[in-house]
């Protein structure tokens, strides 16, 4: 069984200004958002614009997590593009259910950026424990989602924890539900050569899945159902993420993972697979 995340505390604390930008004219009515560390520009804006420092999301977040009893939580940072986006995942593995009786625990995800491409937002996920798989929940970003501002209500953060609870709870039962749909060997194949066709994930990811869905790495998912796909999707988008790139693998399998999150609840929903087969194609 692999270790949840360990904590963390770096990565995630430098601290990004606002500054004037020049042109050959002189000093104009816009700003750069810059890395007072490595003096990168990650955008353009106006005066509008408030920074919303990573360090006083994560502080609210926990202070969030230690007044409503939570701990033992683990933590860890992702930045990507140079600090323009930051992600600081947390997992709680006293908190949790089970599906097909593997053990799930809560995952929460705390996102933010400085270039205007990622809303602050909180990301409700599950852990595996059986391996390092992480899974999306589909109605994964919630709270955050309205202008950027500078500073954040501790009660606002709180309220948000606890929607995010309630979401990873309500899912687990539409997860359950993913273990009783049949799908045959060569139906999996053609699920995943389907999802490569609509650009889910590329080529080479298609080929990592499909040898983890004909060859599963562990007992557990030798049975096949639409859960035991969906893991072999998850399995090697999570292992997939080491290199040199991880802060963009990360994105990328966070992506993929959310999309194909709701395809296969939506199939679950309705019994069914056939949405997921799409259309007979030649080989």
């Amino acid at each position: 069984m692999a270790s949840a995340l360990p904590n963390e505390s770096g990565g995630y604390e430098y601290e990004v200004e606002c500054v004037p930008l020049y042109t050959e004219h002189g000093k104009t009515r816009f700003l750069g958002t810059r890395r007072k560390d490595t003096g990168e520009i990650f955008a353009t804006v106006t005066s509008a614009y408030e920074v919303l420092q990573n360090r006083d999301l994560v502080q609210a977040a926990e202070a969030a997590f230690k007044a409503k009893g939570l701990s033992g939580w683990r933590r860890k940072a992702v930045v990507a593009r140079g600090g323009a986006r930051c992600y600081v995942i947390y997992d709680f593995p006293c908190i949790g259910g089970k599906i097909a009786g593997q053990d799930v625990t809560f995952r929460l995800i705390i996102q933010n950026s400085f270039d205007g491409t990622v809303r602050a937002s909180f990301t409700v996920g599950l852990f595996r424990l059986i391996c390092s798989n992480g899974m999306a929940v589909p109605e994964n970003t919630i709270g955050m989602t309205r202008r950027h501002v500078g500073s954040i209500e501790t009660d606002f953060v709180a309220r948000t924890v606890e929607q995010a609870l309630r979401l990873f709870f309500d899912a687990l039962p539409m997860f359950q539900m993913m273990t009783g749909i049949k799908v045959a060997q060569l139906e999996g194949l053609r699920i995943i050569n389907n999802l490569i066709h609509e650009g889910v994930f590329t080529m080479k990811d298609g080929d990592g899945v499909s040898a983890i869905w004909m060859a599963p790495s562990h007992q557990e998912d030798c049975a096949r159902t639409l859960w035991n796909l969906y893991n072999a999707v998850t399995q090697h988008l999570t292992h997939a993420q080491g290199g040199n790139a991880v802060a963009a693998r990360f994105e990328e399998s966070e992506k993929c993972s959310r999309r194909i999150s709701k395809a296969f609840m939506v199939a679950a929903q309705i019994g069914g697979i056939e949405a997921l087969l799409g259309a007979d194609r030649p080989n």
